[in-house]
């Protein structure tokens, strides 16, 4: 009989994770040493980690009960909540003058603001000029306009997060809108589908990410290890290509 204990083969940075408490409960990790124990079970080094209360109430207030949670070794790797208004991206620039933004996530609208060139091109505009990427909940935002924006903004390194087997049709249309786009896997499970992709794109557009607590950190690390994409694509997809997403060499060696 096999064991039924797994370890990743390559080294792992889950790009997707939530810290705090949401408001549909408490997160089961209220401190740093409780997420990187968490972390050490499935082998990840290293993660990216957004607040939750950046996710859907305020990207400013999110962003500062965030760095409550960067750890002395540099293994929680933040990622500031935004939205297209002046005080938000003010806060980005700042930390980005400091060195300290190394991607962002889109704030929820609430659907109040389409997200379109004619709401978000003074963000878009920013984020392409620095070459910051933005993640991008696709449960978040309408795939028409998604579609639209990506192939207006075609410089901008944006990652898309949360693709679920309902998204399998338009996936493809959308990292063909935008050579800078990478989808990340936490909820792509239709089978054989990753390989597709990979076969047709490349590993580069690909990362592992979880959305720890939403789904559970390890099970699609797991099935990424069971795929028939290369050891290499696996070293790629599983930490890789969010380390030179993020210039992670670059900052760690300054």
């Amino acid at each position: 009989m096999s064991s039924l204990t797994f370890s990743p083969r390559v080294p792992v940075i889950d790009a997707n994770i939530c810290v705090g408490n949401h408001n549909t409960g408490p997160s089961p990790c209220q401190t740093p040493p409780q997420l990187l124990a968490e972390m050490d079970i499935f082998g990840v080094q290293r993660a990216v980690i957004y607040h939750a209360q950046g996710e859907h109430i305020s990207p400013t207030d999110g962003n500062t009960l965030l760095a409550n949670w960067l750890d002395k070794d540099g293994r929680l790797i933040p990622q500031w909540a935004v939205m297209p208004v002046e005080v938000s991206i003010k806060q980005i620039e700042d930390l980005y003058s400091q060195g300290k933004a190394s991607s962002v996530r889109l704030h929820n609208t609430h659907d109040n603001l389409p997200f379109r060139p004619w709401g978000f091109d003074n963000l878009l505009s920013f984020l392409s000029e620095v070459e910051i990427p933005l993640w991008i909940p696709l449960v978040d935002v309408d795939l028409n306009d998604l579609a639209i924006t990506l192939n207006s903004y075609p410089t901008i390194k944006t990652v898309l997060i949360g693709a679920h087997y309902t998204h399998n049709l338009a996936v493809r249309n959308l990292l063909l809108a935008n050579s800078n786009t990478v989808l990340e896997l936490s909820r792509y499970e239709p089978i054989g589908a990753v390989e597709d992709l990979v076969d047709e794109f490349g590993a580069e557009r690909f990362i592992y990410g979880s959305w720890y607590p939403r789904y559970a950190m390890g099970p699609i690390l797991f099935y990424l290890h069971h795929t028939r994409i290369s050891e290499e694509d696996l070293a790629l997809i599983c930490g890789g290509n969010t380390e030179r997403l993020l210039g992670l060499h670059r900052r760690d060696n300054d």
